[in-house]
């Protein structure tokens, strides 16, 4: 079972914020996003996307893998809605999903 790891305070600090934002709404599925990925076989690195509300996400891969030229996984934890024409590729996210998404998605 893989671990969450943020890259940084400021990582932690947004995770921490958006999950007390959508969870009073009534929004569990930033915690699911985070649980799914915890499924991995690698430790997952969690960062600060450039939507306020999103997430960059990479696997930490042994050393010895990398020089063997395996590369991680890596996409986001994206926040959909009305905001972003639930993931039809509006503004903020800019990112598409299959079908109309309300809340958190993964995207790799």
């Amino acid at each position: 079972m893989a671990r969450i790891i943020f890259s940084s305070d400021a990582a932690r600090g947004r995770y921490e914020r958006c999950k007390a934002v959508t969870e009073a709404a009534g929004d569990h599925s930033l915690q699911g996003c985070l649980e799914r990925l915890t499924g991995w076989q690698w430790p997952i690195v969690v960062g600060c996307d450039f939507d306020e509300m999103s997430f960059t996400f990479r696997e930490s891969l042994p050393e010895e893998l990398t020089e063997k030229g395996f590369r991680p996984i890596s996409g986001g934890i994206l926040y959909h809605g009305p905001r972003d024409e639930f993931g039809a590729g509006g503004t903020p996210t800019f990112s598409v999903t299959l079908d109309r998404t309300n809340g958190y998605a993964i995207h790799t």
